[in-house]
Formats: structure tokens, C-alpha cells, sequence
């Protein structure tokens, strides 16, 4: 990429791409805890549910799996995997409703869940109590939440954001709640934050789940829900190239679909990089990386 290019859209995954770990644990049990005129046998109860959610949507997943053909070893080609990676949005939107009418953000507004974002990221850091705590400050430990942002995302956004470069930067996400990604990101960098999240957002009061505008309120839990966000970021940004970064299956059409893809990977051997290799892509690190890779 020239670097004296300013019509450039750098477009971020949120859980393991910014961050270094899934953030849902943390956003449901922080939630709880914020949720006014709840007793404590209530969100004890909260969390149980939330523990029983977590077993069902597992078990429906691997259900899925299971049945679906082709099965992954033989699923060979890009359309294969992206038809399998759509096939599972009725599992996905199904615990998406089911979250919602749990009533984990019953109650919680947008400022309330940017907050809960912010204390997320301080309780990663060890701020403000045990960062292995339960989200009600008392440290016992039971359920870990806290969110550690990636080392460099601030610096990132430093160099290359409105302080330095002027590229434009924006956040595509299945989280559940934009607000919380904005807190966390403002948290974890330093204050810069980010102009632009595409996201599922908590409806206030009832706190239930709705996709963003862009998909027409329509939950985003896809590879292709992703891919149409991203669409819609660049809609009348015809001369903007995409730098997308992400992790996971559900990045994969964007990944395929920006001008660069930039896998975050901790090690040679994720189950992104295995897919990739599987359906026939050679994903070269940045270091080793020649003019002409669309993935690295």
C-alpha cells in the first residue's frame, strides 16, 4: 500500500481481532451486574441462564456440523465454505433471540453499555478490582470477565487514523452491542476511539438484540452479513481501498472481498489459517509477504 495513500478504509473485526480474547462472557456478566433494581438472587439466576445458553448454542452448533454435507475435509473450494458459513445464520439467529429475550440488558442504555465497555477493558487491565472478578467488585472469582485490547491497537490508530495518515477506520462486528465495542475501543486506545461501528446494538428498554441500519435492522451473525456491511461502508467511497483486518470464519468473505486481508493470528496453526490452507490459500506472514498478496 502507498504510504502517502489517504483514500484507504482500514475495517476491523472486533472479539480476537482488536481484542485478545471472545468478549461475550465479559458483556453479558458486566451487563447483569449494571441491570438496575436487580436483586441478587436475580442475577445469580441471569448467569445461570446465560451458562445454559452458552451449552445450548455449543450443541446446536456441532449438531449442525454434523449433518451439514459437504463435511469440512471435503469441502475444497471458497464457495463451499462460504455456503456452509451462511448455512448455520438459523442457529445463530435463533440464540441471538434467545439472548434478547433473556433479559441480560433489559433496561441498559447506550451509555450504559459504552460503560460497561470501558470498565471491561479496566478490569482486563487489573483496574478497579479483580480483573478475574465477577463484575460486581466483590473478587470472588467465580466468572472471569475483562477485556485485554491487542498490544499497538492504540498505536495503530495513532499513526494512521485521523493523528496521523487521515485513513478512515471502522469496526464490523457480530458483538452484540455497538455501544460496548465503543467503549472498549476508546478504553483500549487511549481515548481515540473509532468514527464508525457496524454492530448488532442493544434495544433500549426492552434489551433485546437488532442488527445495525445497514442490514436493515436484521441481525449480523454471518460471513455475509459481514461482507454486506462492508459493502455498505464503501458505498460512494468508489476510489477507497479496504485493508481488512480479522480471525475468524465469520471474516472470511470479507477477507477474500478487501483490496489486503490481514489475518490476526497468535501462532501458524488457528482454525482460520487451517480453513484458508484447506480451500486453497497460501497466506504468506506480513514479513515474507511480496507485492501482489491479497492476504497476509
Amino acid at each position: 500500500m502507498p504510504p502517502n495513500n489517504n483514500n484507504l478504509l482500514l475495517l476491523l473485526d472486533f472479539d480476537t481481532t482488536i481484542t485478545q480474547s471472545d468478549t461475550l462472557a465479559s458483556l453479558v456478566t458486566l451487563s447483569i451486574a449494571a441491570l438496575p433494581a436487580t436483586t441478587p438472587a436475580q442475577k445469580t439466576a441471569l448467569t445461570n441462564l446465560w451458562s445454559e445458553i452458552v451449552r445450548d448454542y455449543l450443541a446446536a452448533h456441532a449438531a449442525h456440523r454434523a449433518a451439514y454435507r459437504p463435511p469440512a475435509e471435503e469441502r475444497t473450494t471458497l464457495a463451499e465454505e462460504l455456503d456452509f458459513l451462511e448455512s448455520v445464520a438459523g442457529v445463530e439467529r435463533a440464540s441471538v433471540a434467545r439472548v434478547g429475550k433473556a433479559g441480560f440488558f433489559r433496561g441498559l442504555d447506550e451509555g450504559v453499555l459504552e460503560g460497561v465497555g470501558r470498565r471491561a477493558v479496566a478490569l482486563g487491565r487489573g483496574e478497579g478490582g479483580d480483573e478475574n472478578g465477577d463484575g460486581d467488585g466483590d473478587g470472588d472469582g467465580e466468572v472471569e470477565v475483562g477485556v485485554r485490547v491487542r498490544k499497538g491497537f492504540g498505536e495503530l490508530l495513532e499513526r494512521y487514523g485521523d493523528g496521523g495518515k487521515g485513513w478512515d477506520a471502522a469496526v464490523v462486528s457480530v458483538n452484540w452491542s455497538g455501544a460496548f465495542i465503543k467503549g472498549a475501543v476508546e478504553a483500549g486506545s487511549g481515548g481515540r476511539g473509532i468514527k464508525r461501528v457496524v454492530s448488532n446494538e442493544i434495544g433500549f428498554p426492552d434489551g433485546m438484540v437488532e442488527g445495525p441500519p445497514e442490514l436493515g435492522k436484521k441481525p449480523l451473525t454471518t460471513a455475509g452479513d459481514k461482507l454486506r456491511a462492508m459493502e455498505s461502508l464503501k458505498t460512494g467511497l468508489a476510489e477507497e481501498r479496504v485493508v481488512y483486518f480479522g480471525d475468524s470464519a465469520t471474516d472470511l468473505a470479507c477477507l477474500v472481498g478487501a483490496d489486503l486481508g490481514v489475518i490476526m493470528a497468535d501462532d501458524g496453526e488457528t482454525k482460520l489459517l487451517k480453513l484458508l490452507a484447506r480451500i486453497g490459500f497460501e497466506v504468506p506472514h506480513v514479513q515474507e509477504a511480496r507485492e501482489g498478496n491479497k492476504m497476509v
